[in-house]
């Protein structure tokens, strides 16, 4: 699948720690590691799939989740489609964060998202 019809550019966000970077490497690598490094910044990969046979390319940008990085985390919003929103089943304070600020920072950043949905995988 060298050629895809559309591009999409996706944002992870969430607490630190909560398993943004895990989630990304085990979706575009397949890998899994029990060692957690704290992401830096912000880091991307991405992944060409196919959709009803049409073929897209998936650019997926893991932010740091430290509150100081927040106001960078604002510069990836531009041109994002969809945004994950990730916490921790075990750490109360992580969902609350998803619900009371990222939440209201994709619906305020992020154009045209009109569906909102949860996955939960146990």
């Amino acid at each position: 699948m060298s050629q895809y019809s559309f591009g999409y550019k996706i944002i992870i966000l969430g607490k630190t720690s909560v398993g943004k970077s895990s989630i990304l490497n085990r979706f575009i690598k397949g890998t899994f590691s029990e060692i957690s490094i704290t992401t830096i910044n912000d880091f991307y990969l991405d992944k060409e799939i196919e959709v009803r046979g049409t073929p897209m390319k998936l650019e997926i940008w893991d932010t740091a989740g430290q509150e100081k990085f927040r106001s960078l985390v604002r510069n990836y919003y531009n041109g994002s489609k969809a945004a994950i929103l990730v916490y921790d089943i075990t750490d109360r304070d992580s969902f609350n964060e998803v619900v009371n600020y990222w939440y209201n920072e994709v619906k305020t950043n992020i154009q045209n998202i009109s569906k909102y949905f949860f996955i939960e995988k146990y």
